[in-house]
């Protein structure tokens, strides 16, 4: 019976997905191995409040089998227009996705993590408006409250070749299934000296 119980629990919605391992820090690189892409990047979408990535020579390893990505990893891949974007994987090849409110969860349970919920410039909702408000900033709060903090996506289920990846800033960046094939390869930080 207590065998039943635990089982039913590990499947309910209440429970949580973590990621432990992703590092919220960007990693500098002095020196680059000759077989990484090397890519100046002039997006904001990934901007968790420092300015994460804008403006800075992005570190590209595209040797790793499109099998070792997990979750958390920020991947680099050309999209619609053919421009070079990146974003973070959020969701694995199998895997169910749905976001509620602004919080993305993974096989029904809560991603708990700190790129598992809407944000920003790093701030949640709780902290943005307030933060804005207090600055004497313009903005369309309703836009913010129905792309971002109150979001919602019914579920995907992705194929065994798919990933779904999302900006670490909502408003100015994506949330979108990419194929692995369309990754080109995995953002391992930027280089050091250009921008620092």
């Amino acid at each position: 019976m207590l065998l039943v119980l635990m089982g039913c629990s590990f499947n309910s919605p209440s429970g949580t997905v973590s990621d432990n391992d992703t590092d919220a820090n960007v990693s500098i690189f002095k020196d680059v191995e000759p077989d990484w892409i090397e890519h100046h990047y002039l997006s904001d979408n990934m901007d968790r409040g420092n300015h994460d990535y804008y403006d800075q020579v992005l570190v590209i390893d595209p040797s790793l089998e499109p099998s070792s990505y997990i979750r958390g990893d920020i991947v680099f891949f050309s999209n619609s227009t053919n421009d070079k974007m990146i974003s973070r994987i959020i969701a694995l090849p199998g895997e169910k996705i749905s976001i509620s409110e602004g919080q993305i969860y993974i096989n029904n349970q809560k991603l708990d993590t700190f790129y598992g919920k809407a944000h920003r410039l790093g701030l949640d909702k709780d902290s943005y408006f307030p933060a804005m408000d207090k600055a004497g900033v313009d903005y369309d709060k309703k836009g913010m409250l129905d792309y971002v903090f109150e979001f919602n996506q019914n579920e995907l289920v992705l194929a065994d070749n798919e990933y779904y990846v999302v900006s670490d800033d909502w408003f100015r960046g994506t949330k979108q299934i990419l194929k692995q094939d369309e990754i080109i390869g995995e953002v391992l930080g930027y280089q050091y000296g250009y921008n620092n």
